[in-house]
């Protein structure tokens, strides 16, 4: 052995003179030196999405570098090491070999199980699986060294392989239960990474990772589940994510029988639809459930984002449907009502009803209780049914409507002309202020999604107000300049430097068209 590393050494200092030896050394060098720069550069911010092009550049110089170093070793050793040389060709192929498995499993993982699977599926790929195709990849890999580069024969490999594998399987069964089980759930997909699912044990958990030997649940109590996949796969369970995301969730709300039923049922669609929560497709359902018994129970059927979202969603739901019963004068339980049957007239009970909307107006707000009465006087309500449009786009009408009870939509068009729901409004909302003080046409379409009752103010209404105060016609102004500045902070497109100029501007468009020619002090002021 001494003397076959005094050869060696002894041919390496004799062999530097050998022209072809320095330029295998030195391509192997080049070739060490790229593929090390490259992995520096893979842990550069810029270049870690190239790794496409890493993989391709170790496709092509690693192998390359292997056959330089062959021909560097072959070229050192003295011809009469006929022994050390026999060795050195099956070694370097054996390298090459697990070289093309490593190259193999790093191309699939880029190129299928990162893209493709991706693509094609729409999740990412079991680690499961990925762990078994390079296991397969490296057997193959191991065979060709055995069977080609060594030349053995596969039958005694295949005995002996045969017999640990039974004593194995003897030992390990439960493992192996897991193992493909864990094969099954993965082929199958009864669930996902990123899915949250229940199993009959009552396990409530999102999987967060997919083992050969266990599924692992992330609780609510942040702490992890481990599921063995034997379990997992003899359990009932209950994918809250399939077969879509949305997550459908229903409530029963119990309210007195004296309450007309068509009453609670236009409420309880007017808090469904105006609950930000809420899906807005597939639509809320409202149904009464039992009129058999007292209180009434109305089934309240909805749709959420996802299983998880529907833990906030539902606080959303209670807080809608409770505002808007109040609100009405309703409460949610068993309560009995004292009910005075005495009938009023249209006229007594429209007057205040309609200065109470009024009132909740902002741009009405400056005005005094005397002012909205003058203005209620001349308002009238209108009853608009489901899908009924209200106002369309342009239509130069000089009303204002305040809604009094239901829901609307606010449409206007895309880029491509086709209308889209950019807002919705409820019961004591406004649109059309625009136009009823400035004249300007509707910039929006207004469609009814329920049953909508609106109170209609007409120009005529407030002009004979403006007439007699013509300084209000600053305070609306300002008013409408300050909602405009709302609107554009909440979307995000906000001056601050350009709100004085809105203020003048509406006031001299309310001027103009009012026909308000006496100048105001609080317009110098």
């Amino acid at each position: 052995m001494i003397d076959t590393i005094l050869d060696f050494f002894k041919t390496f200092i004799s062999g530097l003179k050998d022209p072809w030896l320095w330029l295998f050394v030195a391509l192997a060098v080049f070739f060490v030196f790229i593929i090390v720069s490259s992995r520096f550069l893979a842990r550069i911010a810029p270049f870690k999405n190239y790794e496409k092009v890493i993989w391709a550049l170790d496709l092509v110089l690693v192998p390359s570098c292997i056959l330089c170093l062959e021909a560097i070793f072959t070229r050192l050793v003295s011809p009469d090491a006929t022994g050390l040389l026999q060795n050195i060709e099956p070694a370097f192929a054996s390298i090459l070999w697990i070289t093309a498995a490593w190259l193999l499993t790093r191309g699939i993982k880029l190129f299928f199980w990162a893209k493709t699977f991706k693509e094609k599926t729409g999740t990412e790929s079991p680690l499961l699986i990925r762990s078994l195709v390079a296991a397969a990849i490296y057997v193959i890999a191991f065979y060709g060294i055995w069977t080609v580069v060594f030349d053995r024969e596969v039958t005694g490999l295949l005995v002996s392989t045969g017999i640990i594998a039974a004593v194995l399987g003897l030992a390990l069964q439960s493992v192996l239960s897991d193992l493909f089980a864990g094969l099954a759930i993965t082929m199958e997909s009864p669930y996902r990474v990123g899915d949250w699912i229940e199993l009959n044990n009552g396990v409530i958990g999102k999987v967060v990772d997919i083992t050969w030997r266990s599924t692992r649940l992330l609780s609510f109590h942040n702490s992890i589940f481990v599921i063995p996949n034997n379990v997992a796969a003899g359990s009932i369970i209950h994918n809250y994510d399939e077969p879509e995301k949305n997550y459908a969730y229903w409530i029963t709300v119990s309210v007195d029988s004296v309450i007309p039923t068509t009453t609670v049922l236009q409420l309880l669609t007017e808090a469904t639809l105006t609950c930000k929560s809420v899906l807005k497709y597939p639509s809320p359902t409202i149904r009464i459930r039992d009129a058999a018994s007292r209180p009434f129970k109305y089934m309240v059927y909805v749709y959420f984002p996802d299983y998880l979202s529907h833990w906030a969603g539902r606080s959303d739901l209670f807080e809608r449907i409770e505002d808007c019963l109040s609100r009405a004068g309703i409460a949610p339980a068993a309560v009995k009502y004292e009910v005075d049957t005495r009938e009023m007239s249209f006229e007594e009970r429209k007057k205040p009803e309609i200065v109470e909307h009024i009132g909740a107006i902002d741009i009405f707000k400056p005005l005094s209780r005397a002012d909205r009465e003058t203005i209620a006087d001349a308002c009238f309500t209108v009853t608009y049914q489901p899908d009924d449009i209200i106002i369309k786009k342009d239509d130069t009408d000089n009303s204002l409507f305040i809604i009094s009870s239901g829901v609307v939509s606010i449409m206007d068009t895309d880029n491509l002309g086709h209308f889209i729901e950019i807002a919705r409004l409820s019961s004591n909302d406004c649109f059309g202020e625009m136009s009823l003080l400035t004249g300007e046409p509707r910039s929006a379409m207004v469609k009814a999604l329920t049953t909508v009752e609106v109170i209609n103010v007409p120009k005529e209404a407030i002009e004979p107000v403006l007439q007699a105060k013509p300084e209000l016609s600053d305070k609306l102004g300002r008013v409408m300049a300050e909602r405009r500045h709302t609107t554009e902070v909440f979307i995000g497109t906000s001056n601050r430097e350009a709100v004085g100029e809105p203020v003048k501007s509406y006031i001299s468009k309310i001027r103009a068209f009012f026909g308000l020619n006496t100048l105001s002090t609080g317009q110098n002021s």
